[in-house]
């Protein structure tokens, strides 16, 4: 693995484990059943090489929510990228006629740590844990 494909696992994992022991999960409604790690979340463009006519394109896992509507039709979407955008929409009180924040940038990974840690502990078990391995097919 390369070394930003680790780093962004290894925050994705922290913040992960800081949203179970933070009970964020119960804040945002997600069931801890529907989740599962996917690739869809594209990373660095890899340069041609020697004899080969094409770019190589790596994916980075994320955890995913598996949600389903009445009429059975499923969507899925990341839960740090939730989580982004509840701090972004509801930790702000000025809006502009749009419904968007005024004077706030999107928070990055760092940002959205410092928010977790602020937060109070509510668990404090490991059976997320198992949530968290992935299988070894990369």
């Amino acid at each position: 693995m390369k070394k930003y494909v680790k780093k962004h696992l290894k925050d994705e994992k922290r913040i992960l484990k800081l949203m179970y022991k933070k009970n964020t999960f119960e804040l945002l409604d997600i069931d801890l059943n529907d989740l599962s790690w996917e690739y869809f979340l594209q990373g660095k463009r890899q340069r041609k090489r020697r004899g080969n006519n094409h770019t190589f394109i790596e994916y980075l896992p994320e955890l995913h929510v598996l949600t389903q509507n009445y009429w059975g039709e499923g969507d899925s979407y990341s839960v740090v990228e939730h989580l982004k955008d509840h701090i972004y929409f509801t930790e702000t009180n000025d809006y502009d006629e749009d419904g968007f924040p005024l004077y706030k940038k999107y928070p990055k990974t760092n940002d959205v740590i410092n928010f977790l840690l602020k937060q109070p502990t509510k668990k404090n078990d490991n059976k997320f844990n198992s949530v968290l391995k992935r299988t070894t097919e990369y």
